[in-house]
């Protein structure tokens, strides 16, 4: 029994409690079913797969529908244990959309966890590609591996990192930190004419049809379908997926002298369309939520860009820096991750991942000139988070970080710079121009801070790429794997290896 048979033998009204799933589209009924559209549609941005739990995920592609004024298409789906349709365990019936742009998310429940499923979909006689995605483990979780990515500038080259990333096999969720494209029209940071990859609209993006149209765009890209189709992943914006350096009420790059309207307006529809492409988990917290991998790891998403971050001040403005009542995070969501921690050290869980956009430890001494967008420019933030790890002695921290399009692996000491409270690992840009590519002043700077900070053990401003993390009960390690030049296709290198043992805080070089 092929897939289309095999879901049509299912009766409609049978679907529901068949899946026992829940889908962010409208849910089907008689007369809705009899108003949507069956003609000819197509899967020209791929399928995706994210935010995975222990018994669901949530599955996601887009229908493009046929001719102009669509009516809502008809989508089945199904999800099984492997790429043979008939092995499905679960499957449904929803609607796509002109009110989401016909995008489909499913939160398929029901599921078995710690195992690799299949998917697809299937739109009038029109099937999707299958993706490969994969639950959360609950017990006997000897490793966990992650890969980590940020900064995928489509004009400025090819995706390589993700190309790799699709065919690396053993990784249990891919983890986008931010930057998942980019809002600027063509030549503004970076011309994409001579690799057909100029954006669209070739316009800086503002209204919802513009952002829609841009995350389409980027959808599109072959090396970015195959990695979605390849893992599921869990995803947080970061500025660029609304605007350059945007905090909780405007953005840098954001002007409404010159027709970008007001913030608001461009803040929602940059959240509307990221939320209808993207395959996230709609949540009463926002972006805040987390990830159990058994006793062996927790992951908890932290927004540090649109929930409760203050303006940014200047890079060398340290009144503003150090004042107390500034915030990156803002009080509630702070407030939920401190518990958190709390929480998940008292479960006795062996590491603490932390995922989030900008970087964590200082990259210079307190009075040196600091990147006012990462969290030296919100100190009193940073104090708080290291003062309650201390206070409540929660072990084995990992902090993710992507924006600085450069590679780092760190120690985070407190503000004495006695002692280690944790660990960061800086993922390096999929496709923007690496830190040290942009002057040699740069390249000056990141030379000093690496000889001068004695907690930096690992900087690498010169290579795009991507960084694997491992961890074992004992252990962490980063692998950070770089691509070559972007604006050629490439395959990665390993360019460096860090370890940390449980309980140390404490980074050493490992052999390639």
């Amino acid at each position: 029994m092929d897939r289309r048979d095999f879901i049509k033998s299912v009766p409609l009204g049978a679907l529901g409690g068949i899946s026992g799933c829940a889908a962010t589209a409208d849910q089907t009924s008689g007369a809705q079913v009899e108003n949507a559209s069956v003609e000819a549609a197509s899967f020209l941005h791929g399928v995706a797969s994210g935010d995975p739990l222990s018994d669901r995920i949530i599955l996601w592609t887009r229908v493009t529908p046929p001719g102009r004024d669509p009516e809502p298409i008809l989508v089945d789906w199904w999800i099984g244990p492997s790429d043979d349709p008939s092995s499905a365990v679960h499957t449904g019936r929803v609607l796509a959309q002109g009110d989401r742009d016909f995008t489909v998310k499913v939160d398929a429940q029901g599921l078995q966890p710690g195992r690799t499923y299949y998917y697809g979909f299937q739109a009038g006689e029109q099937d999707s590609p299958i993706g490969r995605t994969r639950t959360l483990p609950l017990v006997d979780v000897n490793a966990v591996r992650l890969a980590v990515t940020s900064c995928a500038n489509h004009p400025q080259g090819y995706f390589n990192a993700y190309r790799a990333i699709a065919e690396t096999e053993e990784l249990d969720v891919v983890l986008s930190l931010g930057d998942y494209l980019y809002e600027y029209a063509n030549e503004a940071y970076g011309d994409g004419s001579a690799l057909d990859r100029v954006p669209e609209p070739n316009r800086e993006i503002v209204s919802l049809a513009d952002y829609r149209m841009r995350h389409a765009q980027y959808k599109r890209d072959p090396d970015l379908q195959a990695a979605h189709a390849a893992h599921p992943w869990i995803v947080v914006w970061d500025d660029h997926e609304s605007t350059n350096n945007a905090w909780t009420g405007g953005a840098q790059n954001h002007n409404p002298e010159t027709g970008e309207g007001t913030w608001w307006a461009r803040r929602n529809h940059a959240i509307k369309a990221y939320y209808e492409w993207m395959p996230i988990r709609s949540v009463p917290t926002g972006l805040f939520r987390t990830f159990r991998f058994g006793q062996l790891a927790d992951l908890v998403m932290l927004d540090t860009r649109l929930e409760g971050r203050d303006e940014q001040g200047a890079g060398d403005d340290f009144e503003t820096a150090n004042r107390a009542d500034r915030t990156l995070l803002g009080p509630a969501q702070e407030h939920r991750f401190l518990n958190h921690l709390t929480v998940t050290q008292q479960a006795a869980v062996r590491w603490k991942l932390v995922g989030q956009q900008v970087a964590f430890a200082p990259w210079s001494d307190a009075d040196a000139p600091f990147n006012a967008d990462s969290w030296s420019g919100y100190r009193q933030s940073r104090r708080n988070v290291l003062s309650h790890i201390a206070d409540h002695a929660i072990d084995n921290v990992v902090i993710l970080s992507g924006d600085v399009h450069s590679s780092w692996g760190l120690e985070v000491p407190d503000d004495a710079r006695q002692h280690n409270r944790a660990i960061e690992l800086i993922t390096p840009a999929v496709s923007s121009p690496p830190l040290t590519s942009r002057s040699k002043a740069m390249e000056d700077l990141m030379a000093q801070a690496i000889s001068d900070q004695a907690h930096i053990k690992f900087a690498d401003g010169q290579h795009n790429g991507y960084l694997v993390v491992t961890l074992r009960a004992d252990s962490a390690r980063a692998d950070w794997f770089f691509t070559g030049e972007r604006t050629l296709k490439s395959d990665p290198w390993l360019g460096q290896s860090m370890g940390c043992n449980a309980g140390t805080n404490r980074l050493s070089e490992l052999a390639r």
